[in-house]
This record gives structure tokens, C-alpha cells and sequence, in this order.
């Protein structure tokens, strides 16, 4: 991550330098000649927001949402619902259980909300929130508690969350925790939290360091562990990125190195936010920021051969036998020291996996992938191309499409009306960094492809948040894109909810309607459920917009 002393020297959101939802009916229709596999966009139950952008797939798609319409949200019935005080910065997605709107905070304050009300129904104190300034830097906040969005598991009813705490015999020493709470009382549940500690198992020797660990992407709950991910502070090394599992039931700890046999070599997991994407049992993806130009970059090689360093990467670790993790595919692309040297990070952007529907039946499991240089990558995730694996030594995606602008954030998906992929880009100097969809579609050849349809008027600047979709089933014309606008002034003053008609028109995305929210927090996702939006913020307050 890099220094925020200048506009292209951006931090805590993926790989700079040291410089720098009930089951829903299928949509009727048969798959078209060219072998598209649209017999329906499938979307997923959902009566709660569990996760960063509702599921593991990370899609952003919450299409159960018939009362946020286009009437409904443009009425003058619609709008700021509550406003709750609460103690410190929300990095945090807020996760909506049914009975709570939980929200975590950097000052290690997590408190339990009523949906509709906004009133506190529990609270509860983590411990000492560590000083940032520690490794000269004052970003995300100037202290660091959870920054983490957390994970619901309605099965137990626990949120699990991680934690850092200053609370060692010095702040050279803090410790990180995860935590597991009683999400109806924010009870600490019997054995837990769980210190996070320990060598990774590829990487002997270099064990976790929690002085200059981050830990910004959103938490991953697979099959009975939870699984965060780690980078540094403003590039403050030493450090690696690294991937800590803890199954739930044993709290065994597992951890995995972005760079077997080091503990300075970077290759961080920042990705503005962005979880941890699983799409089945055992199956976790990442995407890596710098590494690749400290003198062990991926070299050339199949996917299914990854190296011991991968920086500049996307990565898919399995879940052997005994829960340890091992990296099983990779793609970085084949100018990834350039990258990294030029501070145009591809970890910038965290991965998300498109849902049934997209795909062919060469490639039915596609995921997308967009950093800081605004190219977008979509791959095969059961094949994800290794580096220099095209014709001639070239990039071996399923297909791209840009350069456009760079993102600091994930895309988020709307299966209707054939398909759209929306990305939130960052402002680089010239005020025009808006918001893009791109339709999915096949090219003349019947590969999956992604092309611009259209982008907003209004631009983004750095430090705006990942969209997330609403909509009633596929249908195109219920269907709204909401996205956190990072505001005029410095530091997030100023910021809006933004909402956008999901289709664009003549390729103009139309901004149906902006909400002041104070202070944005930097890369915050809003969380939907039952026709209200969530958002935290910088400034300490949780914010719900919805029909009287």
C-alpha cells in the first residue's frame, strides 16, 4: 500500500508500493445458439446480510428487494430512516441477522441495532484499539480495532470478527483476535476469541507478525472455518500477505504465505475491502498487491503450477485433508513487475465470482478481476491461466475488456436482462472516474466476454465503495445499483449513498437519487435487507435509509 501524500500514491486498499438472497423462479428462456448457459439466473435465499456483499461469491446481489423499487426509492417517502451514534470509525460493512444490525468499529466496539429503530438493544467492548501511528502511518483510522467486515452464521447464531488490541507489554507488541459472539447478546461465546499466531505452513521460520499485519478483507465462512486475510499498514514492512484459517469447532489454527520463505517479500491482500470469495467447499480465491518487484515474481508457468511467490496474483488455495491451505491456481499477468513498480497494483481489486447463469459450458465458473491499471480480467475459475500462457507468452484470461480506469474495490453483478457487471473507479486527476457496467455477453467465437453498456455522468473519487445491487428477481426494470460516494472534501466529508438505474440508457447510467451520509469511511460497502440500506461511517454513525 502507498502513501496518500499524493493522488497516485494511494494505501489500505490493495497492493501499492512503499511509494506508493427466497429461491427464485428460473427465467424462462433457452439458451441461445452460441451455447450461453442462461436458462435462468438462479439468485440465492437470503433473509438476512450475513457477509461483505451478501454471499461468499461476493456478488453484491441482493434480489429480494421488491420494495426497493424505482417508484419506492424515488418517492418522497424514501429516505433517512435513523442515524446511531456509535463509538468510532465503520470500516466495517454493517451485517444485517434478522434481529440486529451488527456494527463493528476501530475503537473494538460492536454493537447489536434494532433494524427499524436504530436504538442499541446490546453493546460490547474488545479490548484497547491499537494506535496506528505505531508504524508511522494513520490509515484506515488512527487506531485500529476491526476493520474487517465480519461473518454471520445463522446456524449458531454467532458473528465472528477479528479484532486488534492493544494489549501486549508495548504497542510494538499488540495481538489480533478472533472473536465469536452471541449475535442476539454480543456474548462472548465459551473458548473463545482465539489469538491469531503461528508460522504459515508453506513458509517455516516466518511466523505472523501482528505488529504490521492489516487485516482489511472481509471474513470467509466455509464448511465449519473462518478465514481472514492479512497485509500491512502504508506499506510499512516487514510483512507478507498472509491467509489465517480457524476452524470453529476444534479452533485450530491454519495459515498460508503469499511468499513461501519470507517475511518481507509484500504481496499483500488488501483489496479495498473486499472478502475472502469461496464458490464451494475448499475452495478460497485472493488477489495479491505488490511482491512482484521485489525479486520473486511469478515466473511463467500453468496455473496449476503456482510458484512459491505471488505477488500481483490471483490465487485459488484448497483446504487439504488435515485444514492446512496450499495454492492449487494462480493468473498474474505476464507485466506484473511493471505493475508493481508503477504502482498499478492488481490488488487493488478483490475478486468476485459471477453466479449460474453466466458462462459457457467451456467455461461455466468465471470470476472477475480489476486493480488499480483498469483492465478487466475475466477468468475461468477452475483454470485461471497462470502467466504467459497466451499465444506468443501473453496473458491467458477466459477474455478482458478495457483498460478503463482503476478500481480500488470488487464489482458487483446483476443477473437480469442478460447480465451486468458494475465497478466503481477511482478518481485519477481528471474528475471522471464514474461508475460502469459492462454487459456479458460472447464474442463471435462463443467466448464469455464483458463490454462497456454504459457509465454514470457523475464521477468517484478515491476512497468511494464497492457497489451492491438490489432488485426483484431478474427483472431489469426493478433493479438499482447503490454505491458510497467519498464526498468533496478531504478525508470522506461530504459523502453520499449514491443509487443508479441498474440498465443504462444511450450508455448513461442515471443517478435516480443521492443521500448525504456526513463522513464516508473509505471502501465501505452498504448492506441491503427487507427494503432499507446500511451504511457506515468515518465519522462514528450507522445510517439506515428507507420507506416511512
Amino acid at each position: 500500500m502507498t502513501r496518500l501524500s499524493s493522488p497516485t500514491h494511494r494505501r489500505d486498499g490493495g497492493g501499492g508500493r512503499r511509494r506508493g438472497r427466497a429461491l427464485l423462479r428460473l427465467r424462462a428462456g433457452a439458451a441461445t445458439a452460441a451455447g450461453l448457459l442462461l436458462l435462468g439466473f438462479a439468485a440465492p435465499a437470503q433473509a438476512v446480510d450475513p457477509t461483505v456483499s451478501l454471499n461468499n461469491k461476493r456478488t453484491g446481489w441482493d434480489a429480494n428487494e421488491p420494495n426497493l423499487s424505482h417508484a419506492q426509492v424515488s418517492s418522497s417517502a424514501f429516505g433517512q430512516r435513523w442515524s446511531t451514534a456509535v463509538s468510532g470509525a465503520v470500516l466495517a460493512q454493517p451485517l444485517v441477522t434478522g434481529t440486529n444490525v451488527i456494527a463493528a468499529t476501530e475503537n473494538n466496539d460492536v454493537y447489536g441495532l434494532d433494524p427499524a429503530t436504530g436504538k442499541a438493544n446490546w453493546t460490547r467492548q474488545l479490548g484497547p484499539a491499537w494506535p496506528t501511528s505505531a508504524v508511522s502511518c494513520n490509515d484506515p483510522a488512527a487506531h485500529t480495532g476491526i476493520t474487517a467486515t465480519p461473518v454471520y452464521d445463522s446456524s449458531s447464531n454467532t458473528v465472528y470478527l477479528t479484532s486488534k488490541a492493544n494489549d501486549g507489554p508495548d504497542v510494538d507488541h499488540p495481538h489480533w483476535y478472533l472473536h465469536a459472539l452471541n449475535a442476539s447478546t454480543g456474548a462472548e461465546r465459551s473458548g473463545w476469541p482465539v489469538t491469531i499466531q503461528g508460522t504459515p505452513t508453506n513458509s517455516p521460520g516466518h511466523p505472523f507478525n501482528a505488529k504490521t499485519a492489516n487485516g482489511r478483507p472481509g471474513l470467509l465462512l466455509m464448511n465449519g472455518s473462518v478465514y481472514a486475510a492479512f497485509a500491512s499498514y502504508c506499506d510499512t514492512g516487514p510483512y507478507v500477505g498472509q491467509v489465517v484459517g480457524v476452524n470453529v469447532s476444534t479452533r485450530k489454527l491454519t495459515l498460508w504465505s503469499t511468499e513461501a520463505g519470507s517475511d518481507t517479500m509484500e504481496a499483500g491482500i488488501w483489496q479495498s475491502g473486499g472478502g475472502l470469495v469461496s464458490d464451494g467447499t475448499g475452495r478460497i480465491f485472493v488477489a495479491t498487491g505488490n511482491g512482484a518487484g521485489t525479486g520473486a515474481s511469478p515466473s511463467p508457468g500453468p496455473g496449476n503450477r503456482p510458484p512459491g511467490h505471488l505477488g500481483e496474483s490471483v490465487i485459488r488455495l484448497g483446504v487439504n485433508s488435515d485444514g492446512s491451505l496450499s495454492a492449487k491456481d494462480f493468473f498474474s499477468p505476464t507485466n506484473n513487475r511493471t505493475m508493481d513498480s508503477n504502482d498499478t497494483d492488481l490488488g487493488s481489486g478483490g475478486p468476485t465470482a459471477l453466479p449460474s447463469g453466466f458462462g459457457t459450458a467451456t467455461h461455466p465458473h468465471l470470476l472477475v478481476e480489476v486493480g488499480k491499471d483498469g483492465r478487466v480480467f475475466l477468468l475461468d475459475r477452475d483454470n485461471l491461466g497462470g502467466m504467459g500462457q497466451g499465444p506468443n507468452g501473453t496473458d491467458n484470461p477466459v477474455s478482458m475488456a478495457g483498460p478503463f480506469e482503476g478500481v480500488w474495490g470488487h464489482p458487483a453483478v446483476f443477473g437480469g436482462g442478460g447480465g451486468y457487471v458494475y465497478t466503481v473507479s477511482t478518481d485519477t486527476g481528471n474528475g471522471r472516474s464514474p461508475m460502469r457496467a459492462l454487459r456479458y455477453g460472447l464474442n463471435g467465437s462463443g467466448v464469455p466476454t464483458l463490454t462497456s453498456a454504459g457509465t454514470s455522468n457523475e464521477g468517484f473519487g478515491y476512497g468511494s465503495g464497492s457497489p451492491v445491487v438490489t432488485s426483484n428477481g431478474t427483472n431489469p426494470g426493478s433493479a438499482l445499483v447503490w454505491a458510497v460516494w467519498s464526498g468533496s472534501g478531504a478525508g470522506g466529508v461530504g459523502g453520499e449513498l449514491r443509487v443508479y438505474d441498474a440498465v443504462p440508457v444511450n450508455g448513461v447510467m442515471h443517478l435516480r437519487r443521492s443521500f448525504p451520509i456526513g463522513t464516508a469511511a473509505k471502501f465501505v460497502v452498504p448492506a441491503t435487507d427487507s427494503g432499507r440500506v446500511f451504511v457506515g461511517t468515518r465519522d462514528g454513525h450507522i445510517v439506515a435509509f428507507g420507506s416511512q
